[in-house]
Formats: structure tokens, C-alpha cells, sequence
């Protein structure tokens, strides 16, 4: 009976030390995942595109890295897919398509194990907005303004005056300019919502 009675207890000892020991391999892996990817920097190269650099803990060969975007700082869309194929700790991507305004960019790295760990987050600041446009210029009495977001509007002469200014347009919306005199003026649109602002210069006849 005590033999039967401490074979019992033995094997409870040994399924609990290999529980032990499976639970501290998973937090180790999970903290290493942790540290592969850093030092992940966006720099903008000449105001049209986004240069990526990030390095990685350790050399990697056949693992799969993953460049997500947002332009909210939440949602975040994957914008390229890179594969390593060498063993190199340093690397870099250029996103050719960034969109105008506001960007942050993080890596997501997958191992061969399926292990799943995040850079942290780069942000850039495109200058400009696609989604506004103004026309005609050079401009005679009225200006036509078409914005897909909710924009301020100033007007400054060539001596940083402001001249004109009107908030919340959205949509297509037209500015009286026809009290501006003949000249270079500039035109400045505020995107409150995204942070960013916009410079063009205006012609008036």
C-alpha cells in the first residue's frame, strides 16, 4: 500500500515539474520575441518618400518580416512583406507610396516557430494633403477650395499678413479673394483632426 501510495505521489511530482518547466521555456521565448526587432527610425527623403531602418537582436535567415502603416496612430495595414534570406542585423525599406500628412510605421517580425513580436512605433510627417486641392491659380475674384476633411483656410501676403481666413470648409466651397491686390500671396490649409498643415503659394491677377 505504501509503495502504491508514494508511486503515486512520485508521478505527481514529475507531471508538475514538467508543467514548470514548459510554463518557463514559453515566458522566455515570449520575452526574447519581445527584443528582436528595435531601433526602428522613419526618415523622409525628399518630402516624397519614407525611409525605414530597424535592426534586429539577431541574425535571421528564412524569417518573415511585416511593415505596417497607420495614418491614426490605431489601424494599422500591412504595406510589405520582406523576407530574410541572409544573415543581416541591420535593415532598411522605403516606402515609395506614403500618403501625404500624418504616418507611423511598426514591424511585426515572425520567427520559424510562429512567434510574433512588434517594433515600436515610428511616425513621420509628409507635408502636404491630396485630398485638398484649390483652383484656378493665379486667380482672379473667387477661389474654389475642394477638401475630403475639415480644413481652416488662411490667406498671407508676401509679408506674412493674413489676409483672408475661414475655418471648417469641407467639401467644395468658394473664398471671396476679389479684395486681395495684384500679387504672390500664400494659402495655408489646417487639418485639425490629423495635426498637419499645408503651404501652397497663390497667384492673384
Amino acid at each position: 500500500m505504501k509503495k502504491g501510495v508514494l508511486l503515486i505521489c512520485t508521478c505527481l511530482l514529475l507531471v508538475f515539474g514538467h508543467a514548470q518547466e514548459t510554463s518557463s521555456t514559453e515566458v522566455t521565448t515570449q520575452d526574447s520575441a519581445l527584443t528582436i526587432v528595435s531601433d526602428l527610425t522613419a526618415i523622409i527623403k525628399d518630402n516624397s518618400r519614407v525611409s525605414l531602418n530597424w535592426r534586429l537582436s539577431h541574425a535571421t535567415v528564412q524569417d518573415f518580416i511585416t511593415i505596417e502603416r497607420s495614418n491614426n496612430g490605431k489601424d494599422f495595414e500591412t504595406v510589405a512583406v520582406l523576407k530574410q534570406t541572409v544573415n543581416s542585423i541591420q535593415q532598411e525599406w522605403q516606402d515609395e507610396a506614403a500618403p501625404r500628412g500624418r504616418n507611423s510605421y511598426r514591424i511585426r517580425f515572425t520567427d520559424s516557430n510562429g512567434e510574433v513580436s512588434y517594433s515600436t512605433v515610428a511616425t513621420t510627417l509628409l507635408a502636404g494633403d491630396i485630398t485638398f486641392k484649390f483652383y484656378p491659380n493665379p486667380v482672379d475674384n473667387v477661389l474654389i477650395v475642394r477638401t475630403e476633411s475639415v480644413l481652416d483656410i488662411q490667406i498671407l501676403d508676401n509679408a506674412g499678413r493674413l489676409r483672408i481666413s475661414q475655418n471648417k470648409l469641407q467639401g467644395l466651397q468658394t473664398i471671396n479673394v476679389s479684395s486681395l491686390e495684384k500679387g504672390i500671396y500664400y494659402l495655408i490649409a489646417f487639418n485639425r483632426t490629423a495635426g498637419t498643415s499645408t503651404q501652397e503659394r497663390l497667384l492673384k491677377n
